[in-house]
């Protein structure tokens, strides 16, 4: 049985499975909007950013501001994948990469020891360009 006001609709199932398709790809929520009008899916836009924001809630999907700030990006990743002490995200295509490096766990520890700081280990992230982006700017010459 569902949570007291949590129930569980189609079109969530929907918007599940559109954003399983797009795994490992952040989207907006106007590319989002496009992926299910192209799978002949009509959901409103207060529906998609309703079930968007309670899989951020319950964790299931991750949530980025775009670099611009002024929008924001979704991504589905299962458990495993957000657990992961990194994450990779390229600023051209929205790619997530989670990030396995016995480094990642030695540069956050210096962050904290050095500086003070302690990192969210499950939040933190590195904005880049992932091989495939960088490939087609240097083909582009730029």
């Amino acid at each position: 049985m569902a949570e007291r006001g949590r129930y569980k609709t189609k079109q969530q199932d929907i918007i599940l499975d559109c954003l399983k398709k797009q795994k490992s790809r952040f989207l907006t929520v106007d590319q989002l909007m496009d992926c299910l009008r192209e799978d002949g899916v009509a959901v409103g836009q207060t529906t998609v950013y309703r079930v968007l924001e309670r899989m951020v809630a319950d964790g299931k999907m991750m949530k980025l501001p775009t670099e611009d700030g002024t929008k924001v990006r979704y991504c589905f990743a299962d458990e495993n994948d957000l657990s992961k002490p990194g994450k990779l995200v390229c600023l051209r295509c929205g790619r997530f990469i989670p990030l396995e490096c016995t480094k990642m766990e030695e540069f956050l520890e210096h962050v904290y020891e050095e500086h003070g700081f302690e990192p969210d280990r499950r939040h933190t992230i590195l904005y880049g360009y992932c091989e495939s982006c960088k490939n087609k700017d240097s083909r582009l010459g730029l």
